[in-house]
């Protein structure tokens, strides 16, 4: 009884896996240009190299500010709470839902496995 109800959602879900990767898939475009990949290339690393100085000298000058003890750490913008702000009777209602879910649970698998 089981498997012919598991049999239409897993066909489902691995069609669907199956089917998307290629939906999504992206071809060549045609009406796109051709354009040149030398001068992009070029330009992306004279302007990464820029950065990579910028950064290191951004990190040189927090390094010394830090050991002259002029750098602190921020403040937290939101204090850590102390409570979950629940009474004592829904802490227990809730855990009694959730272990009674649990029983309900492995009682219907059990059920359904004699099938």
């Amino acid at each position: 009884m089981t498997r012919k109800l598991l049999a239409f959602p897993l066909v489902l879900a691995v069609a669907l896996c199956v089917c998307s990767a290629s939906a999504f898939a992206e071809g060549t475009k045609k009406s796109e240009p051709g354009t040149s990949t030398e001068a992009t290339e070029t330009s992306a690393k004279e302007a990464s190299k820029a950065k990579k100085t910028k950064l290191k000298a951004d990190m040189e000058k927090l390094m010394t500010d830090a050991k002259a003890g002029k750098v602190a750490p921020r403040p937290q913008q939101f204090p850590p709470t102390a409570k979950s702000n629940l009474s004592k009777t829904a802490k227990i209602a809730i855990l009694a839902s959730a272990i009674g879910a649990t029983i309900f649970l492995i009682v219907l698998f059990h059920d359904l496995s004699k099938d």
